[in-house]
């Protein structure tokens, strides 16, 4: 069949990592880079794209500039014929686009993360943490209040766990042992919507092998919201998210996708698109760019991109880093498209004991 890229890659002996539900992550076949290679799997049709090297192509593609093959002979290896319809380039329309309700973790699975983040928060305060606790606010800009209501944690250890004690169903690796569920060491970021978690994120601070950011089995992947509007800004990491909120949450709300190529669950877009205005500050990558001038102005007519000032790097945390004032740079961005500083709604901010990275209601 022509969606079996990912079954190519493994074969010719590479290691895929589930992201998202439609995405996985693995080591480029051409250039190496260890967690840029990304396999989309969108309908019939599955693609792959690095973004260091930025080949990118579906089955067809991987055959023959991999393997080598004539395209008479990857169509045949794929499962067409040439000539056959499913060839034919796609019709080049905006997609249709529906937002999806946001999948809520089992009540079991909930549970045990609240009893993994209080222990994991603890930490952070502690002696382990230490070192963790001075990045947050060293290189990431967080005040500790900040930290405390993100309720942000530290996991000194690795855990495996029981999937079926975290209300999962039971998986078994190739050689049939049972797979556990893993939660790494490193930054714990969770996401909770009203006090109930939904996610757990960490974000390795050492990474021998495998990605930066691991989200643990069962987790919600809806995206983190930050306020209540009138005016969003969206951008990719919940820790950008955090400093974002911090420095400007009474001028605009935050939208963390998690990456690039998330999109808004149902609730959070009905949201989005009440908004006055959304600000798509995403990461001045070949990825942030793209989805900022393509997908968010076709599905979102009120977003306008917000790029960071050139030389101020990729992101808000290291324009922080490089000595931007978030703040004033949120405010020219709502002055540039119309809306007066001046006359804002004050927002407000959660206090530490709030709810404060999930949606406020």
């Amino acid at each position: 069949m022509l969606n079996n890229l990912e079954e190519l890659l493994r074969s010719d002996g590479f290691t895929l990592r589930r992201e998202t539900a439609r995405e996985l992550s693995g080591s480029c076949p051409w250039c190496g880079g260890r967690d840029r290679f990304r396999v989309f799997l969108d309908g019939d049709r599955e693609q792959f794209w690095c973004r260091q090297c930025n080949r990118s192509g579906d089955a067809i593609t991987y055959l023959r500039d991999r393997r080598g093959l004539t395209f008479q002979e990857a169509a045949r290896l794929a499962g067409l014929e040439p000539g056959n319809p499913a060839l034919m380039p796609r019709p080049q329309t905006a997609p249709v686009w529906t937002p999806r309700p946001a999948t809520i973790p089992p009540a079991a699975w909930k549970v045990q993360a609240a009893r993994v983040l209080e222990a994991a928060e603890r930490r952070l305060w502690s002696r382990p943490g230490r070192e963790v606790l001075d990045w947050l606010r060293q290189e990431r800009g967080l005040k500790d209040h900040t930290i405390k209501t993100a309720r942000l944690g530290f996991m000194p250890l690795a855990l495996y766990l029981d999937r079926e004690n975290w209300g999962l169903p039971a998986e078994t690796k190739e050689d049939g042992r049972p797979r556990k569920l893993w939660i790494p060491r490193g930054l714990l970021i969770p996401f909770l919507a009203g006090d109930e978690i939904h996610r757990l994120r960490i974000r390795r601070m050492v990474v021998d092998d495998g990605p930066r950011y691991v989200l643990v089995s069962g987790s919600s992947t809806r995206p983190m919201t930050l306020g209540t509007g009138p005016m969003f800004s969206i951008v990719e990491s919940e820790l950008d998210g955090f400093l974002l909120w911090q420095e400007a949450g009474d001028l605009t709300g935050v939208v963390a996708l998690g990456s690039a190529s998330i999109r808004p669950d149902a609730e959070t877009a009905e949201r989005l698109k009440a908004a006055s205005i959304i600000l798509v500050a995403l990461d001045a990558d070949q990825a942030g760019i793209k989805e900022a001038w393509d997908w968010w102005p076709r599905h979102f007519p009120n977003s306008r991109r917000l790029p960071l000032p050139k030389g101020f790097g990729k992101d808000p945390s290291e324009a922080w880093k490089r000595g931007l004032n978030l703040r004033d740079w949120i405010k020219a961005g709502l002055t540039l498209h119309g809306l007066p500083v001046d006359n804002l709604p004050v927002l407000g901010k959660p206090a530490i004991g709030q709810p404060a990275n999930g949606i406020t209601r």
